[in-house]
């Protein structure tokens, strides 16, 4: 009697202890991968639109940038020139004479490079080349359509009649379109549109017959 009570038990036991079958496992492991999958599929999207917001985000304080530089400079400016292309690059310089918003007199010259799609700036003291700072780059990922009019980085209006309406300064138009880089298929980003006015300029600016350079003597030009 004690010996039955005894196997009775021990097959009991094995019965308890035989784990899973290979068709359990298998089931368990689907489920697992699909969930997984799905999981990581969130995490990637969410991923995704971090990255995206961020180069958004990124690509407004650059343009709000540009525009704090040039609307603190272009107000003093005596002569802007003409924007023209040089060695893949659309060039614009103007002449900011000492005064008490900047300090000193200089010589600013803008870039737009066709081949990387970014905005620089350089300076020099007006008079002396060999002060020519390095390039310092302003904003990237831009993504202006140059066979468009609209889109030029660079447009001076001469000061003096135009048609009927007469002009007493300078004026300089700035559009900048900033995206996500290579990723052509997102329209989202920001865009810089503006109008400045070059208040020390007048019909007497040396620029204003739109001929002469300002600032580009000696060794500092268009490169």
């Amino acid at each position: 009697m004690i010996r039955a009570i005894r196997a009775r038990t021990s097959a009991t036991k094995e019965s308890g202890d035989r784990g899973m079958s290979i068709l359990e496992l298998i089931v368990a492991m689907g489920i697992f991968s699909i969930v997984l999958v799905v999981f990581m599929s969130a995490v990637a999207t969410m991923a995704k639109t971090t990255v995206k917001s961020q180069a958004t985000s990124d690509a407004a304080d650059q343009l709000r940038n540009v525009f704090l530089r040039m609307d603190k400079e272009v107000r003093y400016a005596s002569d802007i020139n003409t924007p023209g292309t040089a060695n893949g690059a659309v060039y614009m310089e103007y002449w900011v004479p000492e005064n008490a918003g900047t300090g000193a007199s200089m010589c600013v010259q803008w870039r737009y490079v066709l081949a990387t799609d970014i905005l620089q700036r350089r300076t020099w003291t007006y008079g002396a080349p060999a002060t020519v700072t390095a390039w310092t780059t302003m904003a990237t990922d831009l993504r202006n359509n140059m066979s468009l009019p609209a889109e030029q980085p660079f447009v001076v209006h001469r000061a003096g009649a135009i048609g009927s309406k007469v002009y007493l300064h300078q004026r300089l138009d700035i559009f900048l379109s900033a995206g996500l880089g290579a990723d052509t298929s997102d329209t989202r980003g920001s865009e810089l549109d503006s109008s400045f006015v070059a208040q020390n300029s007048s019909t007497a600016s040396v620029t204003n017959p739109g001929v002469t350079k300002v600032c580009l003597t000696g060794s500092v030009q268009r490169p």
